[in-house]
């Protein structure tokens, strides 16, 4: 029904591939006064999860130990929190090389902003592409320049195009990363953040869920009744006629978010991932949906 990354990986690779998420420390131009001091109203840099404790190298080697005794020898080093374009290019080189400490490292995701890539850090990536394959991960989360406002993005849509059109020149992957459920938005608006990213050819998806979570902007609006949030089934709607719209050589990344539930004020949903999926699933075949039904790029 849909392509996913797992998928896409195993046929790259001939075998089953982990993401290792590292924290290298980095802030963002929406927190460090450049753009804004508060960031994204949704955002707490510290519902990231999954890393392990320790420097870049011990992070990565930590998480290689486990995951070789569970029987997997491949690995991409995903930088996940922050933004890891924005700094010092010879501290994001650094920080860079410092992650790949093993010869099972086949690829890295970089997560960034459409707002911080440039020429210098494209060279460099195109460099590593050469070895190990390179994804850079865009949070886009909406087309609608008035939501991107609303959340205090502090980019436009233009400005990911821009980062599109600079990466796909490079050779280089792209994943985008949306968010369904963002406040005032109708399904229309989401369905059109698809279309979006279908004309800006990306090569990768990541659907995330509307998280509210403890101490943020968003949080006091959602206890002050100022916003709605999408429940299970309302989403699950608007994720499949979502995929229906992609390309089907297009990757979906992921389906659907997490975060810590010490921090999360609501939804109070999905019970599980596996059980998310089956409702996915069961729901996309009761409407015969799937993935490139309404685009067949």
């Amino acid at each position: 029904m849909y392509y996913t990354l797992n998928q896409y990986l195993k046929e790259t690779f001939g075998e089953k591939v982990w993401k290792i998420p590292v924290n290298a420390g980095f802030t963002c131009p929406n927190r460090s006064g450049e753009k804004a001091t508060g960031g994204c109203i949704y955002c707490d840099c510290s519902s990231f999860t999954h890393t392990e404790n320790g420097n870049i190298k011990n992070q990565v080697l930590k998480r290689i130990e486990k995951l070789r005794k569970k029987n997997i020898n491949k690995f991409i080093v995903y930088f996940q929190s922050g933004t890891n374009t924005y700094g010092n290019f010879s501290v994001i080189k650094e920080k860079i090389y410092s992650s790949l400490v093993d010869s099972d490292i086949v690829g890295l995701h970089i997560g960034t902003r459409p707002d911080c890539i440039n020429n210098e850090l494209i060279n460099f990536f195109v460099k590593l592409d050469k070895n190990y394959q390179i994804t850079v991960e865009l949070g886009l989360q909406s087309s609608n320049d008035k939501t991107l406002k609303f959340i205090n993005r502090g980019h436009s849509s233009e400005d990911f195009t821009k980062a599109c059109e600079k990466l796909r020149k490079a050779g280089l992957k792209i994943c985008a990363h949306i968010i369904l459920g963002l406040p005032g938005e109708t399904e229309e608006d989401m369905l059109r953040t698809i279309s979006f990213l279908n004309s800006n050819k990306v090569d990768s998806v990541k659907f995330h869920h509307l998280h509210i979570i403890k101490n943020t902007p968003l949080a006091k609006l959602y206890e002050n009744k100022k916003i709605q949030i999408l429940k299970e089934d309302e989403y699950i709607k608007i994720l499949a006629e979502s995929i229906a719209r992609l390309p089907k050589k297009t990757i979906i990344a992921r389906l659907v978010g997490d975060a810590p539930q010490n921090m999360l004020v609501a939804p109070d949903w999905p019970d599980s991932k596996i059980a998310f999926l089956n409702k996915l699933d069961t729901y996309m075949i009761n409407n015969n949906l799937f993935q490139g039904k309404f685009n067949k790029t």
